[in-house]
């Protein structure tokens, strides 16, 4: 509940959203398309078929320069520590989703910056980074 209404308000704010999944991009974009979110991304991205870039490491190496984003400026919200771990690697800020699969201990082990108990709270905290960049 509110992810709708996080993601609407982030890109009303001006921000370009992108899926970075671990799943393959071709289901990862039914899923977003079957929920009506995908109007809110600029891309969906994941792995192929044949396991490439199933690395969350590797997914985040190809979509930051694909689409021209300064990894300072980009924060990456992720439920699971592969995503904080990505994150952290190549310099975004990692942002723990508590609303999913991850424990607050995995999140925090993994470096999250921030930790987020629900949708709610994602604009205020991108949009507070934001001004402060």
């Amino acid at each position: 509940d509110g992810i709708a209404e996080a993601l609407s308000a982030l890109r009303g704010a001006g921000h370009d959203l992108y899926v970075a999944t671990s799943k393959p991009r071709v289901y990862a974009e039914r899923i977003v398309r079957h929920f009506a979110l995908d109007v809110h991304f600029v891309a969906v991205h994941g792995c192929e078929l044949d396991g490439t870039r199933e690395d969350k490491r590797d997914l985040l190496a190809h979509l930051l320069p694909h689409h021209g984003l300064a990894p300072a400026a980009t924060a990456m919200v992720g439920d699971r520590g592969v995503d904080m771990i990505a994150a952290r690697l190549h310099g975004a800020h990692a942002i723990g989703a508590l609303w999913g699969y991850g424990s607050r201990d995995e999140l925090l082990e993994a470096g999250a910056h921030t930790l987020l108990d629900t949708p709610a709270h994602l604009p205020a905290t991108i949009l507070s980074r934001t001004r402060r960049s």
